[in-house]
């Protein structure tokens, strides 16, 4: 169970590393100014999520890489609960 709980994480991450990237190069090519390298290793992660989310509304991409961030937080600390639970009960 503990297996497939972290493939599944490890492949949302992979998807929305495939997402984050694209979302860069969309916004790179969109970008008429001199500075389009500037989207590839300059902008931060945020900047390129809000940046994007402004110029395509409706667009899904955001919302997956905000939803698989919170979703490996989220997964983090309940794994820590559960070591530090499973430590003090003594297993």
């Amino acid at each position: 169970m503990v297996a497939f709980a972290f493939s599944a994480l490890v492949m949302l991450a992979i998807v929305s590393i495939v997402f984050h990237w694209a979302m860069r190069v969309q916004l790179m090519k969109g970008d008429s100014s001199r500075n389009r390298i500037e989207w590839l290793s300059f902008r931060g992660g945020n900047d390129v999520l809000q940046t994007y989310e402004a110029l395509f509304p409706r667009s899904v991409l955001p919302r997956f890489c905000r939803l698989v961030f919170w979703t490996g937080i989220v997964s983090g600390v309940v794994g820590l609960c559960a070591m530090v639970i499973l430590k003090a009960a003594g297993r």
